[in-house]
């Protein structure tokens, strides 16, 4: 069977690419270093590798085969440094990248996927079918101070 075009990685991470493309950069253009594409897309990266720390995923991008990896895969050019790298993020409304999990699902609605990945609510005030979606819980856990 062939695999649907529109659901392959190189088709998701463009669609990502293209969601990152967009959002304005604030910064004075004068003292910018690393591109918020670049930026965004070395975070994704991070992630995607699963990575356990920043420090740990930069050493791994400063090896060749780490660096080929993140151009070819993600059309990385820069990456920042751990600090370079959570200083522009910090500045990035998550908001921005809202739009993604929709784009996403319609891709998956349409291949005729989604049945999968509804779990039912038996009964109670919220019951009916819902879809699943993984979290982390960075937003809810997360130190308030150093």
């Amino acid at each position: 069977m062939r695999p649907l075009q529109s659901l392959t990685l190189e088709a998701m991470l463009d669609l990502l690419s293209t969601t990152c493309g967009h959002i304005p950069d604030v910064r004075c253009p004068d003292r910018v270093n690393y591109s918020l594409h670049d930026t965004l897309m070395s975070g994704f990266a991070m992630m995607f590798f699963q990575h356990a720390s920043l420090m740990e995923f930069q050493r791994k991008m400063q090896q060749p085969r780490g660096r080929c990896n993140l151009e070819t895969l993600f059309g990385v050019h820069e990456v920042p440094s751990d600090t370079q790298m959570r200083d522009i993020l910090d500045g990035v409304s998550p908001a921005l990248l809202c739009p993604l999990l929709p784009a996403l699902f319609a891709k998956v609605r349409r291949a005729g996927w989604a049945p999968e990945w509804q779990s039912p609510v038996p009964s109670g005030l919220h019951q009916g079918a819902y879809y699943s979606a993984m979290l982390d819980g960075s937003d809810y856990f997360h130190a308030t101070a150093i």
